[in-house]
């Protein structure tokens, strides 16, 4: 008994072993694969890869060359009323702010070290100024300013503490060198460095006090000489964290007198440069900011969520408001004597000169700080502070904050030319820090990962179990057809080798129909 099909017969087969097996693997492969797409996030494993710490990576090249850092807003305080103030007839001194000035960072990472089997890197940070005159106001050569002798009051500062011989003795030098205490000059000569006779005599005769001899706040704010070589994090979850700096774990000009007293306030610990940080961030996650120029770390509290462009969930932090009181996260910062509430102590990285830092104008400050200026203009809205982070691979997505630079003048009564300034903390200059756009490539990267990428692995997802209920549903066929053969159920008709033909047609074993 034969099979019969159309106008020949054939004798029936079963599906190979082989084929089914391939059609079953095809199939159960592209179900778990289709599975496993659906319920994790390739794409973001391929982006952590991506953008890990280890050598010829994208983030090892990018610390390899100079890098376009942030922009810095540039506003001093100009003295509109110096022989007023000087002469008594004023007792507040005015100022009003003169700026932009604008300059972008170049930085660079000297002697770049990965140690893979440690999770660390090893740099030696440089940064250089560019000046962007578009935007600012005009060059700083061309703009004349009326300014606080910051070398000079700070310096007098500073000896007001000393004995009275070492006072006499300074206030006759003082007057020898024709010293003033308020200077006119061009705004580069005060950002980038003007004659002080004063300075110049210590450079040369204490050169282990003070190692330059011309004072400018940007000159010594970028200052390159300083050795200063940081070990940070590598890994994913601690990747660009600052673990030591010059091999200590700590800021040791904030150590207190008992080596055995430890305090987070002067630790590193969740500290950061601010150019990158780790993958998979939360709000919980605390950071902190440091810069050398900042001589201390600053308080970042999260704020909320932000919708970003290319649906970026961006997680927002402001600097806490705690960055300028007295409280248990700042108290080593009064162990060099200077504690006052809205400023925070910058002498121990300034050659021991009383310099501090505050909020731009004295924002958020008690306004008795600055009772004896006239021409402060606290604004929380302009001066607010803002790091915005990518959670998922670390990236910056903008950064925005200010900061300003004040003399701090003790008791300086013992000297004519500085006394009307005593017991006043002089605003100098204040910086806005932001960051420049994101690169072309910062943008691809995120589109392909919150929008390009995840409709792809949708599509491919889709595509493998379409794919394989096509052809499981194939395989299930077969084999109910290899069973239907093996039982030998079907429509079987004699053929004319064991009937006889009757006209014409083929007489069949079995009624067709019942």
């Amino acid at each position: 008994m034969d099979y019969i099909s159309k106008n020949r017969r054939f004798n029936p087969q079963s599906p190979s072993r082989k084929k089914l097996l391939i059609c079953f693997s095809i199939g159960i492969s592209s179900l778990i694969i289709g599975i496993v797409l659906m319920t994790i996030d390739p794409v973001l494993i391929i982006a952590q890869y991506i953008s890990r710490v280890a050598k010829d990576t994208v983030v090892h090249k990018a610390l390899s060359n100079e890098m376009s850092g942030v922009f810095v807003d540039t506003y001093l305080f100009n003295v509109t009323n110096p022989e007023e103030f000087l002469s008594g007839e004023h007792d507040k001194l005015k100022v009003e702010e003169v700026g932009p000035f604008t300059y972008q960072e170049i930085r660079s990472q000297e002697d770049l070290e990965l140690v893979p089997e440690a999770g660390l890197m090893r740099y030696s940070p440089r940064t250089k100024t560019v000046f962007v005159p578009e935007k600012s106001i005009a060059h700083p050569k061309d703009v004349m300013v009326t300014m606080p002798n910051i070398a000079y009051l700070s310096m007098t500062s500073m000896v007001s503490t000393m004995p009275f011989f070492t006072k006499m003795g300074f206030n006759l030098l003082a007057m020898r060198l024709n010293s003033q205490s308020i200077k006119t000059m061009t705004v580069f000569d005060y950002l980038w460095g003007y004659k002080e006779d004063l300075i110049t005599l210590g450079n040369n005769f204490l050169p282990g006090w003070i190692g330059f001899g011309k004072m400018g706040i940007l000159d010594r704010m970028y200052d390159n000489t300083v050795d200063y070589r940081i070990d940070l994090g590598a890994t994913n979850d601690d990747k660009f964290e600052i673990k030591k700096m010059n091999g200590r774990d700590r800021l040791t000009v904030w150590d207190d007198k008992d080596p055995d007293k430890r305090s987070k306030c002067n630790e590193f610990h969740n500290a950061y440069e601010g150019i990158a940080y780790p993958a998979n961030m939360n709000p919980e996650k605390e950071i902190r900011i440091y810069r050398n120029v900042l001589c201390r770390f600053l308080e970042l509290d999260f704020v909320e969520t932000r919708p970003m462009e290319r649906g970026v969930d961006g997680l927002v932090y402001r600097i806490s408001n705690r960055t300028f009181t007295l409280n248990p996260d700042t108290e080593c910062l009064c162990r060099r004597g200077m504690c006052i509430e809205g400023i925070s102590d910058l002498s121990p990285c300034f050659y021991g000169l009383p310099l501090s830092l505050s909020a731009a104008h004295f924002t958020g400050a008690n306004p008795k700080l600055y009772d004896r200026i006239e021409g402060m203009k606290p604004d929380p809205k302009r001066f607010s502070s803002e790091f915005i982070i990518e959670p998922k691979i670390g990236m910056v997505l903008d950064t925005f904050f200010s900061v300003q630079v004040n003399i701090v003048m003790r008791d300086v009564r013992f000297n004519d030319l500085a006394k009307k300034f005593a017991d006043i903390v002089i605003p100098v200059a204040f910086f806005t820090i932001y960051q420049p756009p994101l690169t072309k490539e910062n943008h691809q990267t995120l589109q392909l990962m919150y929008i390009s990428g995840p409709y792809i692995t949708l599509g491919v997802a889709i595509t493998l179990l379409l794919l394989s209920a096509v052809t499981l549903s194939y395989w299930i066929r077969m084999m109910y057809w290899n069973w239907l053969c093996r039982q030998d159920r079907g429509i079987a008709f004699q053929t004319p080798s064991t009937s006889k033909l009757k006209g014409g047609f083929l007489t069949s074993a079995l009624p067709l129909l019942r």
